[in-house]
């Protein structure tokens, strides 16, 4: 319908007196068909034409624009996200006269053919502040401006009450041949106690079903999970939980800025203290639990927006160290957008590419993201093989081997960009840095490997806000070690709430799943019992004329929460922070005072 009624808007427009009327027609250069772009039209005053206070750079085209200028000369620059090189044109206006313009915009690279699909999975209609207004068009006409492929579209969404299932309606009828669009969350996402100097952490997700196992809406699950901040009564559950009923749902969950923080005023409300220079955290900072108990995530944010240098720097660190600790964890980016901002409204700022075998789908897109076959970038395309295996692949040697390494990488679109430095990187160091000053390379060299090692590539543009990563390309010689899942060693003792007597009892062992409980296994204690159990386990100790008592491995034990409760960023960073976990959960013990059924409850022992 947008397309229809901006060729309507075409045909009708006149100008007004003393004006001129600028018409820009966007075509695929390969194709001759009308395509969406990005138009940043100057006027000769200097002004750049908007339609949207969520937009500040120009307006959003389907294809087909016109519009009512200041006579004289005025400048059009024409783009399409990363894959199309953007062109610019000058032109003179006449007042009262029309002047067309016809632009055709070409690919920058073969990736598109080969498979690789561009999506932005961080990006909120409904952010908070809602400051500006945005429907599910706008999202679509947005993404496809800048040359999306797919878009998940998170929290809050312009629905009233909206299910899982309205979303994906809503989603489908806003999805093209050329485009789809998915409704998501920002989840896990979860503030202890409130408090906006804990977080637990923050993530995406990819390709969930609309509904659970059991019939119930995903949303209000989540929604059920998650603590936001200043939510002093709600006590969140783990991020654990929330991941599992991702996965459970067949999605994909990235924990996303792994590594934000900042100091600023926060409080006043629900109770909380006003405060100034407040230490507010974005960060994951139950990621090191959740690392060494599984992971029970998929991947990690090592890209944000351009202008978070540090929050990028410090989430590769990250990144590359767990890759050198064996976790193949999936390096991802996102924009995190935000509509209902002035000037958020830019999907794809930093955007990840999947390569995938045939059509897209999201159930696919997950599948091949868990498996690392992706780059991210803020403007760059960059891909790369070692003897001919693609990213995400792992190679076998036996020996010393003689490997070739294939490096493809395109500037940033700007006709005026070239790539400043392209760096092959092992075990996290650089070992060959190569600059082409060029806005394409395309260049083959041979490495020597002995050794089991990891490789990425990175590039540079040139200037610090265009980058693009690659995930990486494993080679292996001999069995490959992965981390298993740490168990939690337990040593549980039940005694008589009253007498302190030992108490022949049982426990199940229960996983969550969001919030519904699944029974792995039961065991015999009688009165003190030794077991191995998931970290993530919770357990329900009982006895025959007791009510039962549970606990949970990580919410129970303080050497495992108040670590996580309290991390700063340097803790994310330090292996030692994960060895203490690891050693922590060799030791669990609980002491369960168990009650008479019918008597009151009496406070919990750790």
């Amino acid at each position: 319908m947008w397309r229809l009624a901006a060729i309507l808007a075409v045909a009708s427009a006149h100008p007004a007196s003393g004006q001129a009327v600028l018409s820009v027609r966007v075509l695929d250069a390969e194709t001759g068909a009308v395509m969406p772009a990005t138009l940043r039209i100057e006027t000769a005053a200097g002004s750049v034409i908007t339609e949207s206070a969520g937009f500040r750079e120009g307006v959003r085209s389907p294809g087909l624009y016109r519009t009512e200028l200041p006579p004289g000369p005025a400048a059009v620059t024409v783009s399409r996200g990363f894959d199309y090189g953007a062109e610019r044109r000058r032109i003179e206006l006449p007042a009262g006269e029309e002047r067309e313009l016809t632009i055709s915009l070409r690919r920058r690279s073969p990736l598109r053919r080969e498979g690789w699909f561009a999506g932005d999975n961080h990006v909120h209609m409904v952010h908070g502040e809602a400051l500006v207004h945005a429907t599910f068009a706008d999202l679509e006409r947005a993404a496809r401006a800048e040359g999306l492929d797919y878009l998940s579209v998170a929290q809050a969404w312009n629905l009233p009450e909206p299910t899982a299932a309205d979303l994906s309606e809503v989603c489908a009828r806003h999805s093209r041949p050329d485009f789809q669009m998915q409704w998501n969350l920002e989840t896990p996402k979860n503030y202890w106690r409130g408090d906006a100097s804990h977080c637990m952490g923050h993530g995406w997700t990819l390709g969930m079903r609309d509904r659970t196992a059991d019939g119930k809406d995903p949303i209000a699950e989540f929604y059920a999970l998650n603590a936001h901040d200043f939510e002093k009564e709600k006590t969140p559950a783990p991020n654990f939980d929330t991941h599992a009923l991702v996965h459970d749902l067949g999605g994909f969950v990235s924990y996303t800025h792994p590594t934000r923080w900042w100091r600023g005023d926060w409080g006043g409300r629900n109770g909380f203290p006003a405060e100034t220079g407040k230490f507010i955290s974005n960060l994951a900072q139950e990621l090191p639990f959740d690392t060494i108990a599984g992971p029970t995530y998929d991947s990690i944010d090592i890209l944000m927006q351009p202008h978070e240098r540090e929050v990028n720097r410090l989430s590769l660190q990250l990144w590359y160290m767990l890759l050198n600790r064996g976790y193949r964890l999936a390096g991802t980016g996102s924009s995190d957008a935000t509509f209902d901002r002035p000037g958020g409204a830019v999907p794809g700022k930093v955007r990840i590419y999947t390569r995938l075998e045939g059509d897209f789908s999201f159930a696919k897109a997950a599948e091949a993201m868990r498996a690392g076959r992706n780059f991210v970038t803020s403007g760059p395309l960059l891909t790369f093989e070692i003897d001919g295996r693609p990213i995400g692949d792992t190679i076998t040697i036996q020996g010393p081997a003689k490997l070739r390494v294939h490096v493809r990488a395109w500037a940033a679109p700007d006709p005026a960009s070239v790539l400043r430095e392209i760096e092959l990187v092992r075990n996290g160091d650089v070992i060959r840095r190569l600059s082409p000053a060029a806005a394409h390379f395309d260049s083959a060299f041979e490495i020597e490997e002995s050794n089991s090692a990891w490789y990425v590539v990175r590039c540079i543009g040139d200037n610090d806000n265009h980058v693009a990563l690659a995930n990486p390309i494993y080679v292996e010689r001999g069995a490959a070690e992965r981390p298993s899942p740490v168990p939690a060693n337990v040593s549980l003792e039940i005694v008589d709430a009253q007498t302190r007597q030992p108490v022949t009892g049982s426990v199940a062992v229960i996983r969550r799943v969001g919030r519904e409980e699944r029974v792995l296994r039961n065991l015999a204690c009688p009165g003190a019992c030794s077991f191995t159990a998931p970290a993530t386990a919770r357990l329900r100790i009982g006895a025959g004329g007791y009510a039962p008592e549970d606990r949970s491995v990580f919410l129970d034990t303080p050497e495992l929460l108040d670590p996580a409760v309290n991390a700063k960023v340097e803790d994310i960073l330090d292996w030692t922070a994960y060895e203490r976990v690891r050693r922590a959960l060799g030791r669990i013990r609980f002491t369960v005072a168990l009650r008479p059924e019918g008597s009151d409850a009496a406070p919990r022992e750790r």
